[in-house]
C-alpha cells in the first residue's frame, strides 16, 4: 500500500494525564536529570518518538511517494491545520525548518535600500543579530540595537524604548515575540502599531510563542511576517517550524533555499524546498494534539504560566534578588529569568562570564563552552538550566512544561544557593 500522511493514527489514545510527575514518564528524559531548560531545543515525547519511527519505515517502502507524491500534500494539510492553532491564514502560512531559518529568509527577500537602519532588541536572539550583522554587510544596511530597560517594570516602559529609537531612517523593525535570554513576553501588539504609524515595517521573531501565547501568530497582527517554532513547547519533532506572511506579501517573501516553484505561488515554494524529511512536518499537527492527554492546550497554559509565576516569585525570594519583570506574570510565559546572587557575579569576585556557545578549539574544530556556574549545575547537581548573560551580568532562565513539577524549583534554588556559598 501507498504512503499517506493519513495512514497512521493521528489521535492520541489513553485516559487523561495528569502533569508533574505521572507526565514525565511519556519522556525519554535521564530520570536522574532535573530538566528546566525546555525552552531551548524542547523535548520530544515517547509516544511521538515511535509514530515518528512508523512514518519514515512507511515513507522508505518508497520514498518517490512518501516524500514527493504524498509527502508534499501531506505537508500541505499539516501546514493548513497548524496554522489554525496559530491564528494564521493556511494559504499564507508553511513550514520551515526553524525560526532562524524562517528570519533568513524574510531578511532575504524584503526590499531595503543602502543606509536603511534595522532595529533588533539588545535582548534579542544572538542568531538573528548576526543574520542582521551579515545582511548589512551583502545590502548595506545598517543594524541598529534597541536598548530595553532593565529591570522592566511596566509594557509602557518597553513601548517607549522602541518609539525612542526610530529614526527618520528607520525602515524595518526586528521584533521578539519573546525575548530569548530575558524571557519577557513583548508587548508587540503596541509596538507595530507605533512602528506602522512611523512608517516602518516589523517582522515578528515568534521562536518561543507558539503553545506558549494563544494564537501566536494572529497575535503579531499587522506586521509583515512571522516565525516560530513547533520543537519548543508544541514539542514537535526539530526540524518544525511556521512562517507566515501578511496580505500582499506572498510573492516577496521568499524561501532560504530556493528550488523548483519559484513564484508559482507561497505555498508550493515553501512546501518543496528540496530533497528532505518530511516527518517533522508531517507530524506537526499531531505534536500539538497530544496536549490532548492533559486537557488540552487551554489547560496547559493556565498551569504552565501559574507554575512559572509561583517558581519566579519563590526563587527571587530565596536568592535575596529583585526581579527583572514584573512578579504579577503579566510579562512571563512558561519561562523566567532571574538574576544570580552577588557572590555569583564577576564585580563581586565570582567567577568570569563565558559563553555557552560554539567557539573554535585549538584544533579548529569547534568547541562547546559551558558557564562555570552551568557546569557546577549540570555536573554537581544534574541540573540542566541555561545561565545567560546580559550587560556583564550572570543570570538563570528556567522553563516549565507539562513534564515539570514544583520540588524542581525548590532544587534549582538549593543548588544555586551551595554554589553561591561555596
Amino acid at each position: 500500500m501507498a504512503f499517506s500522511p493519513t495512514s497512521l493514527e493521528s489521535d492520541w489514545p489513553g485516559p487523561p494525564l495528569e502533569p508533574g510527575r505521572q507526565a514525565r514518564s511519556l519522556w525519554a528524559m535521564d530520570p536522574e536529570l532535573t530538566f528546566l531548560n525546555h525552552g531551548s531545543f524542547g523535548a520530544v515525547p515517547t509516544p511521538l518518538l515511535e509514530r515518528a519511527a512508523s512514518f519514515r519505515t512507511a515513507i522508505e517502502r518508497n520514498p518517490v511517494e512518501g516524500v514527493w507524491r504524498a509527502g508534499i500534500p501531506g505537508t500541505r494539510d499539516a501546514a493548513i491545520e497548524v496554522a489554525d492553532f496559530l491564528g494564521a491564514d493556511g494559504a499564507r502560512a508553511a513550514f520551515i525548518s526553524n525560526a532562524t531559518a524562517g528570519m533568513n529568509a524574510m531578511l532575504q527577500s524584503l526590499p531595503m535600500e543602502p543606509g536603511d537602519e534595522v532595529l533588533h532588541v539588545d535582548q534579542g536572539y544572538n542568531a538573528v543579530w548576526q543574520t542582521l550583522v551579515q545582511t548589512g554587510r551583502r545590502r548595506d544596511i545598517v543594524p541598529r540595537k534597541v536598548e530595553l530597560p532593565l529591570p522592566v517594570r511596566t509594557t509602557a516602559e518597553v513601548v517607549s524604548a522602541f518609539t525612542a529609537a526610530f529614526t527618520d531612517r528607520t525602515r524595518l523593525l526586528v521584533l521578539d515575540q519573546i525575548t530569548s535570554p530575558t524571557a519577557l513576553v513583548l508587548p508587540i501588539r503596541e509596538i507595530i502599531d507605533a512602528a506602522t504609524e512611523a512608517g516602518i515595517r516589523t517582522i515578528v521573531d515568534g521562536a518561543h510563542a507558539p503553545g506558549m501565547i494563544d494564537r501566536a501568530a494572529a497575535a503579531a497582527e499587522g506586521a509583515v511576517a512571522w516565525t516560530g517554532n513547533l520543537h519548543k513547547w508544541p514539542c514537535a519533532l526539530r526540524g518544525a517550524a511556521v512562517i507566515t506572511v501578511a496580505e500582499g506579501f506572498e510573492s516577496i517573501i521568499k524561501p532560504p533555499v530556493i528550488s523548483h516553484h519559484l513564484d508559482q505561488s507561497f505555498a508550493a515554494e515553501f512546501d518543496w524546498q528540496g530533497t528532505h524529511d518530511p516527518t517533522p512536518w508531517l507530524l506537526a499537527p499531531d505534536a500539538i494534539r497530544f496536549m490532548d492527554r492533559f486537557g488540552g492546550w487551554d489547560s496547559v497554559r493556565r498551569r504552565n504560566h501559574r507554575m512559572t509565576v509561583d517558581a519566579h516569585v519563590m526563587l527571587c525570594d530565596r536568592l535575596g534578588v529583585e526581579p527583572i519583570c514584573p512578579l504579577d506574570g503579566s510579562m512571563t510565559g512558561f519561562m523566567a529569568t532571574v538574576e544570580l546572587p552577588a557572590s555569583l557575579q564577576p564585580e563581586h569576585g565570582g567567577p568570569p562570564l563565558s559563553s555557552s556557545n560554539a567557539v573554535p578549539g585549538p584544533d579548529g574544530r569547534p568547541t562547546i563552552g559551558l558557564d562555570p556556574v552551568h557546569r557546577r549545575l549540570l555536573e554537581d547537581h544534574r541540573i540542566e538550566v541555561p545561565v545567560v548573560t546580559h550587560d556583564q551580568k550572570r543570570f538563570v532562565r528556567f522553563s516549565v512544561h507539562v513534564h515539570n513539577h514544583d520540588e524542581e524549583y525548590e532544587r534549582l534554588a538549593d543548588a544555586i544557593l551551595e554554589i553561591a556559598s561555596a
